[in-house]
């Protein structure tokens, strides 16, 4: 009787073990994967509102929903979901501005590219960064006529 119950505590606290280094539980200064130094963020509306900028003079008529990070390797690997919520074609341009962990930029300035989004749908944008020494980014978007 002793002996099974040494086993089902031993198991029970293997368990536990387990749970406390259940994926998903966030390092200090990352938040949804994506590094945030010490930026306060508690929601995803608050990461998109903290590694989005809109550049030119026409903002495009969409909504950026989603940004999640992981690495591959030792570079960082971002996707944002794109969303166009309008029935009307939208035409917007992004890049990717990616800074050390000193906050430099890591890597020269990427060129615009086209994002074509039909209406009422919604596209994920993934990039890597160029090399290691880019620990951070920016997603810039400008609307395009």
């Amino acid at each position: 009787m002793k002996a099974s119950t040494v086993v089902a505590v031993t198991l029970a606290a293997l368990c536990a073990t387990g749970c406390g280094t259940k994926k998903g539980f966030e390092k200090p200064g990352f938040a949804f994967g994506c590094p945030i130094g010490d930026t306060k963020i508690s929601t995803m509306g608050d990461l998109v509102r903290a590694k989005v900028a809109k550049e030119g003079g026409q903002n495009p008529d969409v909504e950026l929903e989603e940004i999640r990070c992981t690495t591959t390797g030792d570079l960082l690997k971002v996707d944002v979901v794109v969303f166009n919520d309008e029935s009307d074609v939208e035409r917007l341009m992004y890049k990717f501005r990616w800074s050390d962990a000193e906050g430099m930029r890591a890597a020269d300035e990427e060129t615009w590219k086209p994002l074509l989004m039909y209406g009422n749908s919604r596209q994920t944008v993934t990039a890597i960064a160029p090399n290691p020494k880019a620990r951070d980014f920016k997603f810039i978007v400008m609307g395009q006529e």
